[in-house]
């Protein structure tokens, strides 16, 4: 450090190389501390995108207690507006209260809400009738009336659409998080059966699932999301530990995943 000399005696002052040290330290300091705060920002979003899907879980058992145990069904497929009413968003409607908030995930980066619901502008179908994002979530169609894959072989009506059919509630998934962008960011369900038979199986969920909603990484098989489960249960959890293959994952109800006894 230098001194100058002033009318009233010497004052300290700092050199060129003393202040590039300084910036150099803050520089630093600013550098450790961002990556840092980024992780804690997504841990709270995480926590309270948890505290939406339980929300959703007590408002799905709430229409089952009312409905003969049955579960919601699904009614937005992929690229078409299809019927509203028919999907859970419309139909838990009166559990979860007229709010989008809690259909709204605080993970959600989204631009396809419309700009009612506070969105960017951008419907994920810009055609005569826009098809907007209604809900950040998506049920298992595992778990559906008509979107099933056994309801698909079978008929509408065939598969597992009640409590008393699944053996294992625990274990089964019920909501997740869908893709952000691309057709099924406007649907409220993903078709699970088209994740089989393929290397890596992540690549393909992740273009209808958001399979990195909480730690925002490339997506791959240990990519973290948020999950919840038909007794309640939610979790952040890598896709790794709900879908490995047809054979095992957490979504076919009528299967157990290796080693879950």
């Amino acid at each position: 450090m230098k001194t100058t000399c002033t009318r009233g005696g010497l004052r300290p002052g700092f050199t060129l190389i003393e202040l590039l040290v300084t910036l150099g330290i803050v520089a630093l300091l600013v550098g450790l501390l961002l990556p840092a705060l980024g992780r804690t920002r997504r841990t709270a979003l995480a926590t309270a995108d948890l505290a939406n899907l339980r929300g959703l879980a007590m408002a799905h058992a709430s229409y089952m207690t009312s409905n003969e145990e049955r579960f919601v069904d699904v009614g937005l497929p992929h690229g078409t507006i299809a019927n509203p009413e028919a999907s859970f968003v419309a139909r838990l409607r009166p559990y979860v209260g007229q709010s989008p908030v809690a259909y709204r995930s605080p993970l959600d980066q989204s631009p396809h809400w419309s700009p009612e619901a506070g969105g960017e502008g951008m419907p994920v179908i810009d055609g005569p009738v826009p098809t907007w994002r209604q809900t950040s979530y998506g049920m298992n169609n595992f778990l559906s009336r008509n979107y099933s894959p056994t309801a698909a072989l079978l008929g509408p009506g065939e598969g597992v659409d009640r409590m008393q059919q699944v053996a294992r509630p625990e274990r089964t998934a019920c909501f997740l998080l869908m893709t952000e962008t691309g057709s099924y960011a406007s649907a409220d369900h993903p078709h699970v059966e088209e994740w089989a038979g393929v290397a890596a199986p992540w690549s393909v969920a992740a273009s209808q699932v958001q399979v990195n909603a909480v730690d925002r990484a490339a997506p791959q098989q240990g990519s973290q999301s948020n999950w919840s489960f038909l007794d309640g249960r939610v979790a952040t959890s890598a896709f790794e530990d709900v879908y490995r293959s047809m054979q095992d994952n957490r979504f076919d109800p009528d299967i157990v995943p290796g080693g879950d006894q």
